[in-house]
């Protein structure tokens, strides 16, 4: 569950047997809303998919049936400010997690507008919502689009591997990958035609990424000391701010620090472009910094150099997310240190294919930045209207009318 939206990326498989088994009470369906009670209580998501799925321990189903509530309605009215007044008032704090009580729930007092207006509210706001999924579902695909070049490239070795097999035409050396003759003629000179010793192309080499980029880390100035934070002006990443992310780019952090703060933190402020790797708890998220970026000791800055660019950096950390985990050691939570980290071997080709790259990928992270940035516009809007929608100090003039209205007009 992640800002109102049920993401099955990483979820669970059950058979087909236990899916009607566990659905016997309730099958979700369309508009119904999916209410966590402990962990994260009160936080809700739905499902636009269409897609069968069952609910995990500590999950409940909300459904409106219409009546009082239209079902297109429910998971805006438990996503306002009176919901989150209920959710605090019959919330169980415990001494591990808070929790909230199935029973608990139908005893919520909240206000609710006539039917006009909560179709109204909700088609405005469905809107809203449906252009930032697409914005998602687009750099879905964008950054997709990279990992299939740095794939085809860097770790298939297709361009070499298709000249072997006899390719002569540009675009087929290419992939396909580029369909203009001219521009695939130019990157296809630039890859060898046989493989050399190790199995990689001839000319290529193998050399550890502490050698390609600038690897930082980061440290947490005194939280006892007033005059690190008041005032902040620079941003101060941890894990967590990148946990919150809905897209590849940070804009901004929870906390910031000031001047005498970042004097603390040894490395300093990371350009802009640098990719951000959490480096425990957990390892693996990654982001681009939009800004100059100080971070905390969760981090390992990967700040962008000739011979690794923002682009090789993210796209590499991608595919080898599994060989970065497994260089991870501690006790008490794995992590990758910086020792650990700046040995890990990058194939490449020289300073030409590099920058190749880069001018093919950096575009498309450029169009991902621009669509993430218009939909944090679009949330932070729909977040606006929300709780004045819901608490009728905006109301909407344009309610749509009936038929009949609308011919006459």
């Amino acid at each position: 569950m992640k800002n109102g939206h049920i993401d099955f990326t990483e979820a669970r498989r059950i058979s087909k047997a236990d899916l009607h088994e566990w659905t016997k009470k309730a099958r979700p369906q369309k508009h119904d809303v999916v209410l966590s009670r402990r962990t994260n209580p009160g936080v809700i998501a739905v499902d636009r998919s269409g897609r069968d799925f069952a609910l995990g321990q500590n999950l409940v189903l909300l459904r409106a049936d219409g009546k009082t509530v239209l079902p297109q309605f429910l998971r805006w009215l438990a996503s306002g400010p009176y919901w989150w007044e209920q959710i605090e008032k019959f919330m169980n704090v415990g001494a591990v997690f808070d929790s909230l009580k199935c029973a608990d729930v139908p005893r919520f007092q909240l206000p609710i507008p006539p039917k006009d207006e909560q179709r109204a509210i909700s088609g405005l706001l469905d809107d809203l919502d449906d252009k930032i999924e697409l914005n998602r579902r687009m750099n879905e695909t964008l950054e997709a689009m990279a990992q299939a070049i740095f794939r085809d490239w860097f770790v298939d070795f297709g361009p070499t591997r298709r000249k072997l097999d006899g390719a002569s035409d540009p675009v087929e050396i290419m992939g396909e990958l580029v369909t203009d003759p001219d521009r695939a003629r130019q990157l296809a000179d630039l890859f060898p035609g046989s493989m050399g010793d190790g199995g990689l192309p001839k000319g290529w080499a193998e050399e550890p990424i502490g050698r390609l980029v600038d690897v930082a880390g980061g440290s947490t100035p005194s939280t006892a000391s007033p005059e690190y934070w008041e005032g902040g002006n620079h941003l101060w990443a941890t894990p967590k701010d990148l946990s919150k992310l809905d897209g590849l780019f940070l804009f901004d952090t929870e906390r910031h620090i000031t001047d005498a703060g970042l004097a603390k933190i040894g490395s300093g402020l990371s350009p802009k472009g640098t990719v951000l790797l959490s480096s425990r708890a957990p390892i693996g998220y990654l982001a681009i910094a939009d800004e100059p970026t100080a971070v905390n000791q969760g981090f390992i800055a990967l700040r962008p150099t000739r011979s690794m660019p923002t682009s090789l950096a993210l796209c590499w950390c991608r595919e080898n997310m599994e060989v970065i985990k497994a260089h991870a050691n501690g006790s008490t939570f794995q992590e990758i240190s910086k020792k650990n980290f700046r040995p890990l071997p990058v194939i490449g080709g020289g300073e030409p294919i590099t920058a190749a790259f880069d001018n093919m990928v950096a575009p498309l992270l450029a169009l991902i930045r621009t669509r993430s940035a218009e939909a944090g516009t679009l949330a932070a809007i729909r977040d606006l209207l929300l709780p004045k929608l819901m608490s009728g100090e905006i109301r909407l003039a344009e309610v749509r009318r009936p038929a009949k209205a609308e011919e006459a007009a």
